[in-house]
């Protein structure tokens, strides 16, 4: 699942690529990604106009058209965007999972490839106002410190359930919390109450130290520092720490990949 790291990759990406070009016309040979929203009412939004800005909330990646409105892109399971000209965007051994295409007058075409269809894209008007209606708490790598703590001091349940809460912190996921938690050495069972307030702080700090790191490898595990968990997310390999075999584990519901010697239960 596409966490904020690699949607804000995406969102570089995009940017880097897709903006201020006029959309010509609109393919969507998998129109499941598109929900209700029809292929002749995205066409009539799209056609003629252009990308031009993008703006991520969490997970959520939002795409502004000249004309005012938006398209909200959700990446869900192994969904991600290419860029090129139709050619080279066939040849690819991906070109079979796109779902939705968008051709520039430059021939190039921005396409939102999902290979088990469980992304999706949805037109409107507003990005607040999505996002409240889907609860969704503020951006993990754009709120305060202060606004952190208060928002984990007022909070309850393990601290894997917390930074996983989109209602709480938006963006964070799976991968990224038992990062954090390797990194600030704790148990993903642990309960958030028996913080105190400088471990609150601490927890933030780790967050952020992580999120930068994660950005600054693009996401790509290839490109992750040494001290990094993620890339030896496996059962039994040695922990990049103090070479103990990582275990996985159940935690909130959810796998979890820990150091027994790091992060000792509570």
């Amino acid at each position: 699942m596409p966490e904020l790291p690699d949607v804000e990759a995406f969102k570089r990406y995009i940017d880097s690529t897709a903006l201020h070009q006029s959309i010509r016309r609109v393919t969507v040979p998998a129109p499941k990604v598109l929900g209700d929203l029809s292929k002749r009412k995205l066409a009539q939004a799209v056609s003629g106009h252009t990308f031009t800005k993008s703006y991520r909330w969490g997970k959520h990646l939002f795409l502004a058209l000249d004309s005012g409105q938006w398209l909200a892109l959700h990446f869900g399971m192994t969904s991600r965007p290419r860029y090129g000209c139709k050619d080279s965007l066939d040849k690819s051994p991906d070109a079979a999972y796109d779902a939705v295409r968008f051709f520039f007058d430059n021939e190039y075409a921005l396409a939102f490839n999902s290979r088990r269809k469980l992304g999706h894209i949805r037109l409107i008007d507003d990005p607040e106002h999505y996002g409240q209606g889907r609860k969704l708490g503020p951006d993990a790598l754009e709120l305060g410190k202060d606004e952190f703590v208060d928002i984990a001091r007022k909070a309850r349940g393990g601290l894997k359930s917390f930074l996983m809460n989109q209602k709480h912190l938006s963006g964070l996921g799976n991968e990224t919390s038992d990062e954090i938690l390797f990194q600030a050495r704790w148990h993903p069972s642990a309960e958030l109450r028996a913080l105190d307030h400088e471990q609150y702080r601490k927890l933030y700090e780790t967050m952020h130290r992580v999120l930068k790191a994660d950005l600054d490898a693009n996401a790509d595990q290839d490109r992750m520092p040494d001290w990094f968990i993620l890339p030896r997310r496996h059962e039994g390999e040695p922990c990049p720490r103090c070479k103990s075999a990582l275990r996985k584990i159940k935690a909130s519901g959810r796998s979890a990949y820990i150091c027994p010697r790091c992060q000792p239960e509570p």
